[in-house]
């Protein structure tokens, strides 16, 4: 029933740039204009954009290095692994995979906010809302187990979707701008202070990144298309991110937008009535949908990388036998999720998406800071002998992508940072069971079986 260890190369440039493209767009920029709005003023939001812009791709520029180095599936496992050893690898492991059944969480409640604007029962009965949602992450949990392909093809075409939709906001939103919308910049209580705050939210928009890394095992000609997608995928969604933003603040008054619930839709709605605001509400919706089959995609493949190497359960590493899947570790990410998802369930929306995305982002934000120092403790194996110059040249982006990494978990804020540090601390006893499993199946084997293995 199952081949272990053999998953099938399915994703060319096209598929792996939508990936990375698609995982990056979807949730985050749909709800984080109201979401900002909330937090800080204008100024501070455009300032956290740039350098949330700015980090991100020092970021994926060591992700993409990386990469193109290591091309297998697991992507910040991996590099942390044979950088630091198994335990880092281990961290970065329980940190991705859990921040990536949480975001799921959050990607599946941002559909939910937008579909309650079509179908108020999801909104407003809290039965109705998790069975919808719940419907949701298992049709596309079926539809990833059923090949990397077929999964792909199915987000590269909501990503084009999702781009032709985000220009035409774009030049909708620009046409009906106006700069008092933008005044003040930095009012009462939201002025630069508030800007590492609006930055671990603007963060969110960027998780995404890595995709390609993390799906590196099943991406074709890994060497060249893991560095070109991770580029091309995280330049288009920059732009974008920081254009929809702007006009977003200039097309409507900051009370407002602060108080949106599908900010998108009801800015449009402002223009051509609610006919057109619900036709943007089924596209917002179609839209996330890409972005939960990549996400499910990723928070696959990181378990399975760690459970072919025995940091996690074996069943992670389980492939199906016919669609050369992780089936088991798509499996076991989507009933966690559910699980979250029921629990979030009592509260609105719209704060259950927001505890959820900095909960997520929180685990995200170490593995991101490790990767860089990866990149610095790899160097000689990457790149040969290393004098101070070339040692300065080579860590100079990674290193800025690791201080701009530990800015952005400053900024998260006390009680956030506690609920991260936490999770990590969790996740100490599991390493060290599994650890004590692996140590006792080797001291178990054959002295031939283990000869023949050296």
């Amino acid at each position: 029933m199952e081949n272990q260890n053999q998953l099938r190369k399915g994703i060319g440039l096209f598929i792996a740039t939508a990936l990375v493209a698609g995982n990056m767009m979807g949730s985050g920029i749909f709800m984080l204009p109201a979401t900002l709005a909330q937090e800080s003023g204008p100024g501070s939001t455009m300032i956290a954009w740039i350098l949330t812009g700015m980090g991100s791709i020092f970021l994926a520029l060591s992700f993409a290095n990386l990469g193109t180095r290591y091309p297998q599936s697991g992507g910040p496992y991996e590099f942390s692994k044979r950088g630091f050893g198994d335990f880092i690898g281990f961290i970065n492991a329980w940190l991705y995979w859990n921040g990536s059944w949480t975001g799921n969480v959050a990607v599946i409640l941002a559909i939910a906010s937008y579909a309650g604007n079509l179908i108020p029962a999801i909104a407003s009965n809290h039965l109705i809302g998790f069975i919808a949602t719940s419907a949701i992450l298992w049709i596309f949990t079926l539809i990833n187990i059923l090949g990397v392909r077929l999964a792909g093809k199915i987000q590269t075409a909501i990503t084009a979707f999702e781009i032709a939709l985000f220009l035409g906001f774009i030049v909708v939103a620009a046409l009906h701008f106006h700069p008092s919308n933008l005044t003040p910049l930095f009012p009462a209580h939201k002025g630069p202070g508030a800007i590492s705050v609006a930055a671990s939210s603007t963060l969110w928009a960027f998780i995404g990144l890595e995709s390609a890394t993390v799906a590196g095992g099943e991406i074709r000609n890994p060497q060249k298309n893991i560095r070109r997608s991770t580029i091309l995928g995280i330049s288009i969604a920059t732009v974008l991110y920081m254009a929809i933003n702007f006009f977003a603040m200039g097309a409507m008054n900051q009370k407002a937008l602060a108080g949106s619930s599908a900010p998108i839709s009801d800015i449009l709605a402002q223009f051509f009535g609610t006919g057109i605001g619900r036709l943007i509400t089924i596209a917002a919706v179609v839209s996330i949908l890409g972005t939960t089959v990549g996400w499910l995609l990723s928070t696959a493949r990181i378990a399975y990388a760690a459970g072919v190497d025995g940091v996690f359960p074996k069943p992670f590493a389980k492939v199906h036998s016919k669609y050369q899947t992780p089936y088991m570790a798509l499996i076991i990410g989507s009933v966690l999720a559910n699980i979250l998802l029921l629990m979030n369930y009592t509260k609105s929306f719209n704060s259950a998406f927001n505890f959820v995305v900095l909960l997520a982002t929180l685990s995200y934000l170490p593995v991101y800071a490790m990767t860089a120092a990866s990149e610095i403790r790899l160097m000689k194996k990457m790149h040969g002998t290393v004098n101070v110059f070339k040692f300065i040249k080579v860590s100079f982006i990674p290193l800025l992508g690791f201080i701009y990494a530990g800015w952005t978990i400053y900024g998260s804020g006390a009680k956030t940072v506690m609920y991260g540090f936490l999770l990590l601390l969790a996740g100490i006893p599991f390493y060290l069971y599994m650890n004590y499993k692996r140590e006792a199946t080797t001291n178990q084997q054959p002295a031939e079986s283990i000869t023949t293995k050296i």
